[in-house]
């Protein structure tokens, strides 16, 4: 006999699990950053008529407020002209199983004089519909740019997304193609997805939820690497009990088959479990095109809630690794419903552990370690 659970009470049980992070950025069974980019890309609007859908699986249900997204409007190469003017349309999902934008439209808004908007609200920039526009939890949307300048191949804008240099698929490792893509179509054309690129954007519930990918770029040009005593960590404080089973990290092997040791300790160095990933099971790439990997404990562990904990990566040293953070949008007005808000990465720098440098600044914590966990 199948016990038929009531839909209001699976609704409050992911309300819940938002609250604790395990879907707090649309990531079935897993905590953490569980996100992957190695920097930003930008896809203009404009140009060949090209346009833009961002498709998303809504995980809450309400009335939208505003919904946040990305734009460059300023710099050569991102745009050019008066930035265009650009219509972004709501739509709902065509059910076949190309899943492109359907013919019904949610809700529209223009985009125009952007130049004229003070920073950062030209950057992070807030689309508001005309009227009210309602989305249910588990349903497919489709967020539309198009360029309507008289003049697109001079005046146009770019969306700007994470972005991988060497595509996967699954593009992100916990979230399917279908529920989280870039798609682009050349006016008229058809829609085809973007290989390499997560949309970067942030829903506005008028009821105060809020959810999305809060990751604004990849500090690739910043790797630290993992040989001998030098280590990276994620270091995380739990919020409410959480299992885990297995950890992975988004890694380079530069060289070496000395093995990746991963610990999972407690804030006083105590141990939690230790294993190794086998070189082999992580190709020899360069620093710019990381590869997931993983490690079983074989049983659960619970992190318990006000713990700190610290996840850590090394690697003799004979063998050299490298990685890299991804950072977080918190500066600029993201939630932190869109991005993992419990820890920061960190490397050991002459037997202390420091906050990542970055764009001239030391010891930032506004960086996650390309990581997840699973949850049983």
């Amino acid at each position: 006999m199948k016990l038929k659970v009531p839909a209001i009470v699976v609704y409050s049980i992911v309300l819940l699990l938002s609250q604790i992070g395990l879907v707090a950025i649309a990531h079935a069974q897993s905590y953490g950053a569980s996100l992957g980019t190695d920097g930003l890309a930008n896809t203009r609007l404009g140009p060949s008529g090209c346009m833009v859908s961002y498709r998303f699986l809504a995980k809450h249900s309400g009335v939208l407020q505003v919904i946040r997204i990305y734009l460059i409007p300023d710099h050569i190469g991102y745009a050019a002209g008066t930035g265009g003017t650009i219509n972004v349309t709501l739509h709902t999902d065509d059910g076949t199983s190309s899943h492109h934008p359907a013919s019904t439209v949610l809700g529209t808004h223009v985009i125009s004089n952007i130049l004229s908007l003070p920073s950062p609200s030209r950057y992070f920039y807030l689309v508001k519909f005309s009227s009210p526009v309602t989305v249910t939890a588990g349903h497919l949307y489709h967020l539309v740019f198009k360029n309507v300048d008289n003049n697109p191949t001079v005046n146009y804008l770019s969306v700007d997304d994470l972005y991988h240099a060497v595509p996967t698929s699954p593009n992100q490792p916990t979230i399917s193609d279908t529920n989280l893509a870039v798609l682009l179509s050349g006016e008229g054309g058809t829609w085809k997805e973007r290989p390499g690129y997560t949309p970067i954007y942030e829903l506005d519930f008028t009821n105060g939820t809020s959810e999305g990918i809060g990751y604004m770029e990849g500090w690739v040009g910043a790797p630290r690497i993992i040989s001998g005593v030098s280590a990276v960590r994620e270091t995380f404080t739990v919020a409410s009990d959480v299992k885990v089973s297995t950890a992975a990290i988004r890694v380079s092997r530069i060289r070496g088959t000395d093995p990746l040791v991963v610990r999972l300790e407690n804030a006083n160095g105590t141990l939690v479990h230790q294993g190794t990933i086998p070189a082999a099971d992580i190709p020899v790439n360069n620093a710019t095109s990381p590869a997931w990997t993983k490690l079983a404990y074989g049983t659960s562990y619970t992190l318990l809630a006000g713990q700190t904990y610290h996840l850590v990566f090394e690697a003799s040293s004979t063998s050299l690794y490298e990685t890299f953070p991804i950072r977080k949008g918190y500066a600029y007005g993201f939630k932190a419903t869109t991005y993992f808000p419990y820890g920061h990465a960190e490397f050991n720098q002459n037997g202390t552990w420091v906050g990542w440098t970055q764009w001239g600044v030391t010891n930032r914590t506004d960086g996650d370690l390309q990581f997840y966990f699973n949850t049983p």
